[in-house]
């Protein structure tokens, strides 16, 4: 996966390198921080879509885009634009100057030119449009000199572009300290190998050919040696020397099946270390039993532990770390496809460019909870029940339908601030159902600290019950269960059999 913000950093780079051998050689950059743009890396005018660059400084100020351009979109398809609808007399120009270029294409009656070019190699293009077009465009323009199109100069440059380039020094000097890596999924808090579930499906990755990742014991805390935990993550794997001693602050996200990143998030002060001192800590490893027990861990997920085994001890680690350093979201928070420090999902270092957006669910639902109106916006975290049982989203879908048909609630909502399903009683009193596919008993253990936490952290108090459903009917031992936890703590907590056979729920346990 690419994105816009990795072509405009390309497409400034080139031209950059272009100027430093023409000195002579200006270009336009964007020229205010509209909507954060350019701290995401928008050089040029644009956005998600399109980068739009220019070697003249003329606009036409209806369409808000250069009067002459050369334009990249996403696909890597690349063209010439000539726009000129704020003006007849530039637009006689312009259509001068296609006709002198040729092979421009009008919109219409519309003052607009295009002229695409061949393939999505759109640096190959670039350098052809400024050594073969940009000099046509120069001697037509120095002959009639429109009105609204001039050249470019050093005034220009100082003044306009010179600003943006520091902004983006400083960006990567940033990103040379800061880096974003992706690690393998885990859904054991990278402490031991979880098995297959939720891993890579492509038959390209390690943890699909293997069952497991190297990255699964990063943040295993039975293993320090000397103050310092040692690691291996994938993106630092080179055949070059180029990190050793390096220190980064990493942010960390994941990507399960289901192609959604997480964040997982940061370790600071992370050494690279060298494949001599690999080998010096595989070697303690090996006499504290630590490799015995790791092989152990990929055994119990059914991975393939010859690989493991067989792993060279320089290439068993690659960085070392202290538990102090590390800060870890509390939940796997989703990264939004907006996100500008994310421009591959490969196994490799990045540079960081700013906060790593998330991805979050509107709560504006124009509804009173309590007494009060909410309108929050949240976080999307990882969800496993959603993400991987089929049973639970069928249950929920069922719940919901028989809560709608019952004629006691009037408003039923499925995934509010979490909840797998909210219900507003007649008499406006709210209920939350969690919904779990264990047996009674292991549902209850799983749900009770889930449910609670969605009714009252940090110190809510609006729902008159909660209600944790399971498929089976509990047995008198968890029926006494529950009421004791109704008396002794005074809870309102409740269980609810749903049948997905006879498509009924039970009464209150």
């Amino acid at each position: 996966m690419e994105n816009m913000v990795r072509y405009h950093e390309k497409i400034l780079d080139f031209l950059i390198k272009w100027k430093d051998k023409n000195p002579d050689f200006y270009f336009v950059t964007r020229k205010i921080n509209n909507k954060g743009r350019l701290d995401k890396g928008y050089w040029f005018l644009g956005n998600s879509h399109y980068a739009y660059i220019s070697f003249w400084d003329g606009t036409d100020t209806k369409e808000k885009v250069h009067n002459i351009g050369f334009v990249v979109l996403k696909d890597k398809t690349s063209y010439i634009e000539l726009s000129a609808q704020d003006s007849d007399k530039k637009a006689l120009f312009l259509d001068k100057l296609a006709k002198k270029i040729g092979g421009f294409e009008r919109k219409g009656t519309r003052n607009k030119w295009f002229k695409f070019f061949e393939g999505k190699e759109f640096i190959h293009n670039l350098t052809f449009f400024l050594e073969n077009v940009k000099p046509q465009i120069d001697a037509l323009l120095k002959k009639e000199k429109p009105k609204g199109i001039k050249f470019l100069d050093e005034a220009f440059h100082q003044k306009k572009v010179k600003k943006v380039l520091i902004r983006r020094e400083k960006q990567i000097a940033f990103g040379e300290k800061n880096k974003v890596a992706r690690i393998c999924w885990n859904t054991k808090g990278w402490r031991r190998p979880s098995g297959p579930e939720g891993k890579s499906k492509s038959l390209e990755s390690y943890e699909k050919l293997y069952g497991y990742g190297h990255e699964e014991w990063l943040f295993d805390q039975s293993k320090v040696i000397d103050g310092f935990h040692y690691a291996f993550i994938e993106p630092l794997r080179l055949k070059t020397d180029r990190h050793e001693h390096n220190i980064y602050n990493i942010t960390l996200f994941t990507i399960n099946n289901l192609n959604k990143k997480y964040l997982v998030g940061e370790i600071a002060n992370v050494e690279c270390i060298t494949p001599s001192k690999s080998v010096e800590i595989y070697q303690e490893y090996k006499e504290r039993g630590y490799i015995d027990e790791m092989q152990a861990d990929v055994e119990e997920v059914a991975g393939e532990w010859e690989t493991f085994i067989f792993t060279e001890p320089a290439k068993f680690f690659n960085i070392r770390f202290k538990f102090k350093d590390v800060n870890l979201v509390d939940e796997l928070e989703e990264i939004s496809d907006k996100d500008i420090n994310i421009t591959t999902n490969r196994f490799k270092l990045l540079p960081k460019k700013g906060t790593i957006l998330n991805e979050t669910i509107d709560e504006t639902i124009g509804l009173l909870e309590g007494n009060k109106r909410n309108t929050r916006k949240r976080k999307k975290v990882f969800n496993v029940e959603c993400e991987y049982d089929p049973d639970h989203d069928k249950m929920q879908n069922l719940l919901k339908d028989l809560l709608d048909q019952s004629g006691k609630y009037k408003i039923v909502q499925i995934e509010r601030n979490r909840v797998d399903i909210k219900g507003l009683t007649i008499d406006n009193k709210w209920h939350y159902f969690e919904i779990k596919t264990d047996n009674p008993k292991l549902s209850i253990r799983k749900a009770i600290g889930q449910i609670m936490e969605y009714a009252y952290y940090p110190n809510l108090n609006n729902v008159d019950k909660l209600i944790i459903v399971a498929q089976a009917l509990p047995d008198a031992d968890t029926v006494t269960y529950l009421e004791h936890l109704r008396n002794t703590f005074n809870l309102p907590i409740s269980y609810r059999g749903l049948s997905l056979e006879t498509k009924e729920l039970s009464i209150d346990y």
